[in-house]
């Protein structure tokens, strides 16, 4: 029997005015905001080709590794089409250099502030208020409409239980809500296949699984939308007290727990780190200067006394002794602001990680943002995506670094050294270098498993409850008067 009230609830949805046009609406939002995600990823993509080009035909011009004003550059990802996440508010590149602490810096919302004003319009955030919306509005009086219609009592003059009852209302309407979700993700994937964005096996399994945790978060609108109709005796009040749940579980739990979070566990800015390590950094090259300068006090005071051509022989004699006391001064000083570096860093991160740990935790009491994180983890543009591209970056600072003292990166400056006089003698008009063996910067591995398993909890709790407001749903329905 819960088959036949099934095909009967299906049947009612799939012939009323308000399927059409939610139906129509849903999928023409999700179309778009994938047509709009692919039009801006295949621009950023342009955008960073462009700026990859440009960074090595400067270096190509240079005649000294020194010179080389190298940079990393973060490549767009095709899972950002279905949840921008912070991937804008993250820097694209950060500067590649002995001297540089590496530091993503501009942002798509630094250059382009109305992006940060309006936002963009993903997948995301349609699944998340659209289609919640929609799963309101198709079962807000799903019990109570029946018992105001008298078509209840009707239902029951038949061999029919509570539980084949419930059930066939449920299997219907969640039929009704996640066939235009199907429905537009197809045509989402079509769209990625014409437009030619590649795509891996990787993305295309996050895809799907992106469409999976969509189809859950909608399904849970659905059954607490059953859940308080069988609680109430009017459609209207139900209608009321889902507009006041979706408004605190979409709009103010996971802005609630953001702010909570921040004054709870308050945590330094990132320019307030980087002044921190800018003053040590200084602070570090004043005493390798000191060091350095007393080194050629001792020097002069050593050739006191000596004819100028007897000098001139023993600052060549030690010359190069003493160009190693001072290479191995600037790689202590090198290796001092890098352990400070390090540490600072590390400290703020764990500081950043539990700031975030305690706001996640408290907006997860919402199932919109256990939608958005899940959504983020999967697309790869979660809150670690800004941490995996910098130690990305420290790692191929360190493999460019050492690539270009082997490659003799100094100026190739000649010094000579008297009593009151010194000479500097520059090298030779040098060739330009072969950038070909510059060593290039690779983006950090996010693959399927680690996406997977980043979304599971969230995916868990949403699946978590479905089940609740399903037990709920069933159990109240048992006790609804009929009458």
């Amino acid at each position: 029997m819960w088959k036949i009230i099934a095909e009967r609830e299906l049947r009612d949805h799939l012939q009323s005015t308000r399927f059409l046009v939610a139906a129509g609406v849903s999928t023409l939002l999700i179309v778009l905001s994938m047509w709009f995600g692919i039009a801006h990823y295949q621009a950023r993509v342009a955008q960073h080709e462009q700026a990859v080009q440009m960074m090595l035909d400067l270096a190509s011009e240079q005649t000294n590794w020194m010179m080389v004003s190298a940079a990393a550059f973060r490549a767009p990802d095709p899972m950002e089409v279905l949840s921008n996440g912070v991937s804008s508010d993250i820097g694209r590149y950060s500067d590649i250099g002995t001297w540089r602490n590496v530091r993503l810096v501009r942002s798509e919302y630094a250059d382009d502030p109305m992006l940060a004003v309006f936002q963009f319009l993903d997948p995301t955030f349609v699944v998340m208020i659209v289609l919640s919306l929609i799963a309101i509005l198709f079962t807000y009086n799903a019990v109570n409409g029946e018992k105001e219609g008298g078509t209840l009592k009707l239902a029951f003059a038949n061999k029919l239980s509570r539980a084949e009852f419930i059930l066939g209302k449920l299997a219907g309407s969640l039929l009704v809500v996640a066939a235009p979700i199907v429905v537009s993700f197809l045509i989402g994937a079509l769209l990625l296949i014409l437009l030619g964005v590649e795509m891996t096996a990787s993305h295309w399994g996050r895809y799907a699984f992106f469409v999976l945790a969509a189809l859950l978060y909608t399904m849970c609108f659905m059954l607490i939308g059953v859940f308080v109709s069988t609680l109430t005796h009017r459609s209207s009040v139900s209608f009321l007290i889902l507009l006041v749940v979706w408004i605190t579980a979409v709009l103010i739990i996971p802005k609630a727990a953001t702010m909570l979070a921040g004054q709870a566990m308050p945590v330094p800015t990132a320019d307030e780190i980087e002044s921190r390590l800018t003053s040590y950094s200084a602070q570090a090259r004043n005493e390798q200067s000191a060091e350095i300068q007393k080194a050629m006090r001792e020097r002069f005071r050593a050739t006191e006394g000596m004819k100028p051509d007897e000098r001139q022989e023993f600052f060549n004699q030690n010359r190069a002794k003493w160009m190693q006391q001072m290479d191995e001064l600037r790689k202590a000083a090198d290796q001092k602001i890098a352990d400070y570096s390090s540490r600072l860093y590390e400290d703020y991160y764990n500081q950043k990680m539990g700031q975030e740990l305690l706001a996640f935790s408290l907006s997860k009491f919402s199932p919109a943002s256990q939608l958005q994180l899940a959504a983020m983890k999967l697309s790869g543009t979660d809150t670690g995506l800004k941490k995996r591209y910098e130690d990305a970056m420290k790692t191929y600072k360190a493999q460019y670094s050492k690539f270009v003292e082997q490659k003799g990166g100094g100026f190739g400056m000649r010094f000579s050294f008297g009593r009151g006089t010194s000479s500097v003698s520059g090298p030779d008009q040098a060739a330009k270098i072969n950038i070909s063996e510059m060593p290039r910067f690779q983006d950090p591995v996010y693959s399927f498993g680690e996406a997977v398993s980043a979304s599971l909890f969230d995916l868990g709790l949403i699946t978590l409850v479905n089940i609740l407001a399903f037990v709920g749903a069933f159990v109240a329905f048992l006790k609804f008067d009929m009458r």
